[in-house]
């Protein structure tokens, strides 16, 4: 059949090039003067008017001939090539037909996406009404009106309860304490907010928000670099800060390489979706965070959950394989396998056994996949982890360790170690990685000082300050203390403060640093469970039998869920509301932040956990602050609970 083709594509050739021929031959056997070679040189100087117009004609008249009968010669070669390979002409025709149908549905495809976004598009009269809104009454406050407020909505059996808004802005943070937007400072349905609040918020486990060290570096590092990267890392965004961060963090944990994504979450969705493709199998924990469930459902694997912390659950399921592949005469080389965990669980506070988790990964010949987000910095003897707090090593025990920078660490971004080929494989299959720009360089530096602080090797300078702070006070009272003293209270504003600051005594202010730091937080972690549980506590009293810890007692975070005897009988939402109204009255009345997870922890979770209170104990906090946080509990408790079962009466 290529045969009997490629000599009727030589025939309509050869007939073609034959017309063109004589068509030549035709004009040249006309009266026209057609310059011979050697006036070829000079055929710039050829007269027009030498070319007859009778030769033009005949050109024409030949030309419109040849044309009028393309169509009849096409219809003669069509059919004879009919009658010698009808094959051919079949798969040639639907070729046809096939493309006339997909310009035509492409053409109306395309018309109906113009009508719809026509019918979306807003109106001249709603374009003018808009800016009009605009001139008149500006751009929208950054918390709406009802944000930050309590509003009543009918509850159980028509009862009124109160429901809180979660639309804090928090101005600047300082030490333990959380300063709060103006705005929301202001009265709002007879509910006035405090300026300020204790801090148990926030993930902020090693005091990096309020670090003057830290801040210093960033600004430093912002005049250098200026604030963003502007591109890709692939592209034009690397820059020597990235590096250097990369560099430290693999020499921290003690691996062959790091690779930095400008996301935290986007680091563990995307070292997931990196590793795992169709066909291979995830053994996933089924309480691990949004971020991890967003990279396993993009990776299209197969995948199989095991209870919470389980690993009774986890062996069955990883025997259940093992029994597939032999009755499939399956190898298990034949795809390639991973655990899923977290080193301590965000949404519930516990701690993986990892040790456990190791040891059935190694029998059952699996690669172990670990999101330690809220163990860096936080757990083992120098903040390197869960790992390192359960006695296991990176690239030894885990394949791959990914993590956010923005909890301990206090920066943006998040990172994935390992070794030399799981880190390469990420630059050119990180989705993260290829397609964001990269973090602001300055961030980077935060994280570099961060690990440093860590590890006790960052330079802080001294800072001496006065015990007292003359700058707010007025004459009169630097007169007086100046008296107090016997010093001259003669001269001026600026020379009374310069006198006293010469005859007051000095201190020097140095920031906790490595083993100090991170035993600083362990402290206070021992504290705040075991104030939590005493139970001859006056405050944590009132907490008992109401409240229970389903937290593991070394995590930072802290997650207290209605007791058994308060939530039976109760649906979640109806949990959820009384949560938030404990929340809300330990903000109110005692100016303590903690955060109820029951209304935004529920969407993209395999399992989701209890509505509990949230708190977050930190390095910058000390025994007055926790004795402030159970008062603040315990009376919270007391009066909403005791409200709701009168409403219930």
């Amino acid at each position: 059949m290529a045969g009997k083709f490629t000599q009727h594509v030589f025939n309509l050739g050869f007939s073609s090039g034959r017309a063109i021929h004589n068509l030549l031959l035709d004009a040249r056997s006309s009266s026209a003067h057609w310059p011979s070679l050697s006036e070829i040189s000079s055929i710039a100087n050829v007269d027009i008017s030498s070319i007859k117009i009778s030769s033009i004609q005949s050109v024409f008249t030949y030309v419109v001939s040849f044309l009028s009968q393309l169509p009849n010669r096409y219809r003669i070669w069509w059919w004879n090539l009919l009658q010698s390979d009808p094959l051919h002409v079949l798969v040639e025709t639907l070729l046809i037909v096939a493309c006339i149908v997909l310009v035509f549905l492409q053409r109306r495809a395309d018309w109906r996406f113009s009508q719809e976004r026509k019918k979306g598009a807003p109106t001249d009269k709603d374009i003018e009404d808009l800016l009009k809104d605009w001139k008149e009454n500006g751009r929208k406050p950054l918390v709406s009106r009802k944000e930050g407020t309590i509003t009543a909505r009918s509850g159980r059996g028509g009862s009124k309860y109160l429901e809180v808004g979660s639309g804090l802005v928090v101005d600047k943070i300082e030490g333990s304490r959380l300063f709060l937007h103006p705005e929301l400072s202001k009265e709002k349905n007879n509910c006035t907010l405090p300026e300020s609040v204790l801090n148990f918020a926030t993930l902020d486990y090693i005091a990096t928000s309020s670090s003057t060290i830290l801040r210093k570096t960033a600004l430093d590092a912002l005049e250098h670099y200026g604030c963003g990267s502007c591109g890709p890392r692939g592209f034009y965004g690397t820059i020597d800060a990235h590096l250097e961060a990369e560099e430290v963090m693999s020499n921290f944990l003690g691996t062959e390489g790091a690779i930095l994504y400008s996301d935290g979450a986007s680091a563990s969705t995307s070292t997931v979706a990196a590793f795992a493709k169709r066909g291979d199998l995830l053994i996933v924990d089924e309480g691990v965070n949004e971020a991890l469930l967003v990279g396993i459902n993009l990776s299209r694997a197969t995948v199989r959950y095991f209870r919470h912390n389980d690993m009774k659950d986890l062996r069955r399921i990883l025997e259940k394989v093992r029994q597939q592949d032999l009755s499939l005469k399956r190898k298990a080389t034949d795809q390639r396998r991973f655990l899923v965990v977290e080193g301590i669980y965000r949404n519930w506070g516990t701690i993986a056994p990892l040790k456990e988790i190791v040891a059935l990964k190694e029998e059952f010949h699996y690669r172990l996949i670990v999101d330690d987000s809220h163990g860096i910095g936080t757990l083992g003897k120098n903040g390197r982890g869960s790992l390192e707090h359960a006695g296991l090593k990176p690239m030894v025990h885990c394949e791959i360790l990914t993590f956010s920078l923005e909890n301990a660490l206090g920066s943006v971004g998040g990172m994935t170690v390992g070794s030399e080929e799981v880190v390469d494989h990420q630059r050119l299959s990180g989705a993260g990685y290829c397609f964001s720009a990269s973090a602001p360089p300055f961030l980077s530096k935060v994280c570099v000082a961060s690990v440093k602080r860590l590890q006790g090797t960052l330079d802080q300078p001294s800072e001496e300050k006065h015990a007292s702070n003359f700058d707010d006070m007025n004459v009169n009272e630097l007169k007086e203390e100046l008296n107090k003293r016997g010093l001259k209270t003669t001269g001026k504003k600026a020379e009374l403060q310069s006198r006293l600051t010469e005859h007051s005594p000095t201190y020097v202010v140095t920031e906790l640093t490595g083993p100090a730091l991170l035993n600083r937080l362990r402290e206070n972690i021992s504290l705040l469970y075991s104030t939590l549980t005493n139970s001859s506590h006056p405050y944590a009293l009132k907490l008992r039998g109401r409240l229970s810890i389903t937290s593991d007692p070394l995590s930072p975070l802290f997650y207290l869920r209605l007791a058994d005897e308060e939530a039976t009988g109760r649906t979640r939402a109806e949990q959820t509301i009384i949560l938030d109204q404990i929340a809300h009255h330990c903000l109110v009345n005692g100016n303590v932040a903690v955060v109820s997870t029951g209304g935004h922890v529920k969407k993209y979770l395999q399992l989701v956990p209890e509505p509990s209170l949230r708190l977050v104990a930190s390095a910058c906090h000390d025994k007055e602050d926790v004795e402030v946080l159970v008062k603040a509990l315990g009376e919270a408790v007391e009066s909403v609970l005791v409200h709701n079962a009168s409403q219930m009466e």
